[in-house]
């Protein structure tokens, strides 16, 4: 299971040794055979009309007008067969626009990748180690001999492992299945596509539980890709081979009821509920390990990664201090990369790590923006008056979500950099910076930026989030002043899952909850909803909350947030359940009050009337 490879399995690379083809000279032939077999058909039909009308003109056979016809009608059924082929090759290739081949890709130094690529499960280079059971648990489940239910939850805290075993279940499964990670929320065809594979499925939904998909018009992961994807699984033909759907989340239960919520009561559900209801969960704790096995762990890993780096020093030690007792593999992992990439001893402490780690991926940022090129921009704008704008607009495009240009465009130019400008060349200079941001992530295709995060793993992104917004609190007000709903509920997310993993980051989620748009209170508290730990990031919204001016809270408890409270079980919301009911119970009285007086009035009206 160790090791870097550049093969993956037969079939799941996109390009693999099963491609079928392009299809492009397919439909040029079924062109070809339709137009030439309808020139046949036309032309027999004109000669039997011309040989009985005017015999004198074409003396030619039966046989002859029959053969044309026949050669025709051949022609066109031959464009109807390509058709269906050709069809069928478009959903056997859509898996790879949908599935992610987990087959591990080798890091070249040369392309300049960054040290957070080696740390994420698809890429890393530490062999797969101390999860042998649970593996052995989810293939035995694959193959339905463990459990015949198709739907799995595996959950478990962040940094435990659970992405690298569901990929590491997906690479087991060899080329007799067809595995990987879902990239994006196409459910109605994704089951044909594996049907016509012919081949059993295993389809990973990781981070299942996040709000953060803003390529649709939904405002969470759970609405447009989980239940989506289990309606459909519900609906999918019968006759084809088994597909098991693993789900990758923090808290299995809270899970289940944000999806019950999603569904609603309707009757046609119930099926849909029943696939999440009934599923098994896999819950992951960080392995047991001795002293001399976290020493082992590390010297492996540091091994592993001082292989890969090209640039790392000469005299990196082989061995080191490993991490304490209750810190996660990542962190063992994070702390291994650090010698690897230092020479030296590696801090304990993840604060410190994540420190080192991004001092050499601001590096890699501003390498990149100095050299950054592109069809009508010959140099990035701005950047030797403002050294810091690289990791600003990673900063922007964290927030905002990587995947739509316009929207980040909007949002970076807000960057102190920016200013003074002109609304046309304030975009001109954006748009160059969102370029080369989404280039320096490795492309621009849907399926290429959905397949990893921009900082990953997520703690590190959590960290990088806390500490940058903690640093400039004027720059925070600026980037959450230009979020739309849909990228204020991302924001929110984002926010609520950086303060359930540092504390410190509770005080950037109340300012932005405190702040103007009702929106953002009302992404807060979605996005709580899923937390394996909502009691740390619930009484930062309940703040932020307090907080808002009596006019804007007003129109956000009349908003949907309070119908979204008044359902959610208050033991995950407690305090913010208590503002949103106090103020509810406020504006109630203030109403009855306000209909009291009127009704007064009234009656005072009428004696003076009567006078």
């Amino acid at each position: 299971m160790g090791g870097v490879s550049g093969v993956g399995r037969r079939g799941t690379g996109r390009g693999g040794w099963d491609d079928p083809g392009a299809g492009k000279g397919l439909r040029i032939a079924a062109g070809v055979a339709m137009w030439g077999g309808l020139a046949c058909v036309l032309a027999g039909v004109a000669g039997f009309f011309v040989r009985e009308s005017r015999p004198r003109v074409w003396h030619g056979s039966w046989w002859q007008i029959g053969g044309l016809i026949a050669v025709g009608l051949a022609g066109i059924m031959v464009d109807e067969g390509i058709g269906r082929h050709v069809r069928r090759i478009e959903r056997f290739l859509a898996y790879r626009t949908m599935l992610e081949n987990p087959g591990r890709t080798s890091v070249h130094p040369d392309a300049d990748p960054g040290v957070f690529r080696l740390l994420s499960p698809l890429h890393s280079p530490v062999p797969f180690r101390d999860r042998e059971d649970e593996l052995a648990r989810l293939r035995a489940w694959c193959d339905g001999e463990a459990d015949p239910h198709p739907v799995l939850l595996l959950a478990g805290a962040g940094g435990v492992g659970k992405s690298r075993l569901a990929l590491e279940l997906a690479r087991a499964l060899g080329e007799d299945w067809t595995a990987g990670r879902l990239l994006s929320a196409h459910t109605h065809t994704v089951f044909r596509a594996l049907r016509d594979r012919g081949r059993p499925a295993l389809v990973v939904v990781d981070d299942a539980d996040i709000c953060s998909d803003l390529d649709s018009h939904m405002h969470s992961r759970v609405r447009a890709d989980v239940v989506p994807l289990l309606d459909a699984f519900r609906r999918r033909p019968q006759d084809g081979p088994p597909v098991r759907l693993l789900f990758v989340v923090r808290h299995a239960e809270r899970f289940r009821a944000v999806v019950s919520e999603e569904l609603g009561q309707d009757h046609r559900s119930r099926d849909t509920r029943y696939l999440i209801d009934e599923a098994s969960v896999l819950d992951l704790a960080p392995p047991v390990l001795d002293r001399a096995a976290r020493a082992e762990r590390h010297a492996q890993a540091l091994a592993a990664f001082t292989a890969v780096l090209g640039d790392a020093p000469a005299d990196a030690p082989r061995a080191a201090a490993p991490a304490p007792d209750g810190q996660t593999l990542l962190d063992l992992h994070a702390q291994a990369l650090v010698t690897a990439l230092t020479g030296g001893p590696a801090p304990h402490a993840f604060e410190d790590i994540a420190a080192v780690l991004f001092e050499r991926e601001r590096d890699r940022w501003r390498r990149g923006a100095a050299s950054f090129t592109a069809p009508g921009v010959a140099a990035l704008p701005g950047l030797s008056d403002h050294p810091e704008l690289p990791e600003r607009v990673m900063l922007a495009m964290l927030l905002n979500s990587h995947r739509e240009y316009v929207a980040a465009t909007h949002l970076v130019e807000r960057l102190p950099g920016f200013e003074g400008l002109d609304r046309d060349r304030a975009w001109t200079e954006t748009y160059a910076w969102v370029r080369w941001a989404l280039a320096l992530h490795g492309g621009t295709r849907t399926a290429e930026r959905m397949a990893e995060p921009w900082i990953g793993p997520e703690r590190f992104t959590n960290w990088f989030l806390t500490t940058r917004l903690r640093a400039e609190p004027e720059l925070f007000d600026r980037l959450q002043s230009g979020l739309t709903m849909r990228r204020a509920e991302h924001a929110a997310a984002l926010l609520c899952r950086a303060c359930e993993d540092f504390p410190e980051a509770g005080e950037n989620l109340r300012r932005f909850v405190a702040a103007a748009p009702p929106g953002h209170g009302y992404g807060a508290l979605r996005a709580a909803l899923t937390l394996a730990h909502p009691e740390r990031v619930d009484p930062w919204i309940a703040e932020g909350l307090r907080k808002l001016e009596p006019e804007i809270r007003t129109a956000f408890t009349n908003s949907a947030v309070y119908g979204l409270a008044r359902v959610t079980d208050p033991e995950l919301l407690p305090r913010s359940f208590a503002v949103l009911a106090g103020t509810y119970q406020q504006l109630k009285r203030a109403e009855a009050k306000k209909e009291r007086r009127r009704k007064w009035d009234q009656r005072w009206q009428a004696l003076l009337k009567r006078a």
